[in-house]
């Protein structure tokens, strides 16, 4: 795990970043390998629960899950995954060293329904996604308010 403090938010729907004081921020650097998804599923555990978030880890350990699956079947290269804590907001953000033609959105489950779930999830599990494609680089984000 490698300490990052990242002060730039892409905001839905905007291709400009927006800019925000983050409380907190971890990311790990993952290999292209289904065997990355435990450890990922942990890392946002334990930085979870080390911010006494541990109530918020089902939600986004589910989501990070269906993050990194998207980056090993539709990206290429390592896969940063970036845990944010800004105020009553956590922020989970997946990055990839791919860049593809295809809009990143939420698509209709296909008919084997072996794909077109993960982002109708990760939809459900935020109040707000969104995705960046740069050249050589594809971020996806979700963010979701703390309980009050």
């Amino acid at each position: 795990m490698v300490p990052a403090m990242i002060g730039v938010w892409l905001t839905e729907g905007s291709d400009e970043p927006e800019r925000r004081t983050v409380d907190a921020s971890l990311t790990m650097r993952l290999v292209p390998d289904t065997t990355e998804l435990a450890p990922a599923r942990q890392f946002v555990r334990a930085t979870l629960g080390g911010w006494g978030l541990s109530d918020q880890a089902a939600h986004l350990e589910l989501a990070v899950s269906e993050l990194v699956t998207n980056a090993l079947l539709h990206g290429e290269g390592g896969i940063d995954v970036t845990v944010e804590l800004h105020g009553d907001r956590v922020r989970l953000a997946v990055e990839d060293e791919g860049f593809g033609s295809e809009p990143i959105r939420v698509r209709a489950p296909n008919s084997t329904g072996s794909g077109g779930w993960g982002l109708r999830l990760v939809d459900g599990l935020s109040d707000s996604w969104g995705a960046r494609r740069v050249p050589g680089r594809t971020l996806v984000w979700m963010e979701r308010r703390l309980p009050s």
